[in-house]
């Protein structure tokens, strides 16, 4: 079985310290998200924290908030977006973690209160101009991450349907047609692509299309998987169980690194749901 890396969604309002003394007593592996408020310290934190690591997306969360976008068509955000990602590429790199990842672009440029929420459609958008710029910043990313030898991996949006625009999609990638063409237009070695389960169950109720067949169609290019559940509405990172709707697929990823994003657990569940993942990945 891959290591089975635990986001810190799990452990609110926990310190970095605590986070790591918590993992080397209960010997569990650490996925550092955007859990935390700034601190100018998360950075020698994380590299200070002496466990079986890695980071991803919005970690560290900067001081000036904004909504890391790989496809705005702003390019200050697209600049800080990408600057924020090859930074993360060093940091993965000197921390021995398998791959980072970011989650792909969007059309439109949401204000940070807007994430999760409705968000207000401010400006008209081209989805095949958005894609572009997500492959151009992708591009200038991978060019770091060969030189690093690092994985860097985009993970598929989640769309709800009240963010949808009409019948147009603004977000990327959240299902496997979008996610196939970027791979293969950039055919690039140290480019993977990481589920997130739960998006992919909110779209494709949110798209009307059939999450099994969309895992048939990924499954090739499937780098890494994160975990947890919700109503099939909104992504809401509740906890797996048996009824867990990825569960069957679960034995053909068993090699591959894998992240419980689940809130608010406590060791035993944690552990709780760690021993799910394992059982069915045999």
């Amino acid at each position: 079985m891959g290591d089975i890396y635990i986001s810190t969604l799990a452990f609110k309002n926990y310190t970095i310290e605590e986070i790591t003394k918590i993992a080397k007593n209960e010997g569990l592996s650490i996925e550092f998200s955007s859990s935390f408020a700034y601190d100018a310290n998360l950075v020698s934190g994380y590299k200070k924290s002496d466990i079986n690591k890695m980071v991803h997306n919005y970690f560290p969360v900067p001081e000036v908030p904004f909504v890391l976008n790989l496809a705005s068509a702003d390019e200050n955000i697209r600049a800080a977006s990408v600057k924020h990602c090859i930074e993360n590429i060093y940091l993965t790199k000197a921390s021995a973690a398998p791959f980072f990842a970011a989650h792909a672009g969007f059309c439109v440029d949401p204000k940070p209160e807007e994430l999760g929420k409705k968000i207000d459609y401010r400006t008209e958008f081209n989805k095949q101009e958005h894609l572009q710029i997500f492959t151009q910043s992708l591009t200038e990313i991978l060019m770091v991450a060969e030189k690093a030898e690092v994985k860097f991996c985009f993970e598929n949006n989640v769309i709800t349907k009240f963010n949808m625009h009409g019948n147009i999609n603004p977000l990327l990638c959240c299902e496997s047609s979008e996610v196939i063409a970027v791979i293969r237009q950039l055919n690039h070695p140290n480019l993977g692509f990481l589920l997130d389960t739960a998006h992919l169950k909110v779209s494709c109720n949110t798209l009307g299309i059939d999450r099994d067949e969309q895992i048939k169609q990924l499954k090739p290019y499937i780098t890494a998987i994160h975990h947890s559940d919700n109503d099939g509405l909104t992504d809401t990172n509740n906890k797996i169980d048996n009824q867990y709707w990825f569960l069957k697929h679960q034995k053909g990823f068993a090699n591959i690194p894998q992240v419980i994003e689940v809130k608010n657990l406590s060791v035993p569940e944690i552990k709780e749901q760690i021993s799910l993942l394992q059982n069915y990945g045999h």
